[in-house]
């Protein structure tokens, strides 16, 4: 494993980390995904935000079949809402491993069309409010 697969991984476990208090506080699983989701279609748009994630799915879908999809809707609204219910219908554990599964093999994806760097810095925006608030509630205590 490279550095900077090391860096991508690291930021999305540290982001999971933060969704666990979320969580625990009845936010739903995919917010992070939803910002995720605003940096990126500017990009790539809908449709290849939309391709990205399907790809992902089918490929965690051999560990977690109970998170396939239907059919592929290029609407993100419902990705995300089908995800959410998807991980809602398990235990939070596995819902948490599940999630991180997908966002790992999505981040894998991306980095392999874009490179590495650049999904890290990607990555990085969209989740550096979350960071940085998560750091805040954390001093706070």
């Amino acid at each position: 494993m490279d550095n900077n697969d090391h860096k991508r991984q690291q930021l999305i476990s540290d982001l999971f980390g933060l969704e666990r208090t979320r969580e625990a506080s009845g936010t739903n699983h995919v917010h992070s995904w939803r910002r995720l989701a605003d940096h990126l279609t500017p990009l790539i748009g809908e449709t290849g935000f939309s391709a990205l994630y399907g790809r992902a799915v089918r490929l965690v879908q051999a560990q977690y079949t109970w998170m396939a999809l239907e059919q592929l809707s290029p609407s993100i609204d419902s990705l995300f809402g089908h995800l959410q219910s998807r991980l809602s219908s398990v235990d939070e554990a596995h819902a948490a491993e599940a999630n991180m599964a997908l966002l790992d093999t999505f981040s894998k994806l991306l980095s392999g069309l874009i490179g590495n760097a650049l999904t890290i810095r990607l990555l990085n925006a969209a989740w550096s409010q979350e960071s940085h608030q998560g750091n805040q509630r954390s001093r706070s205590k």
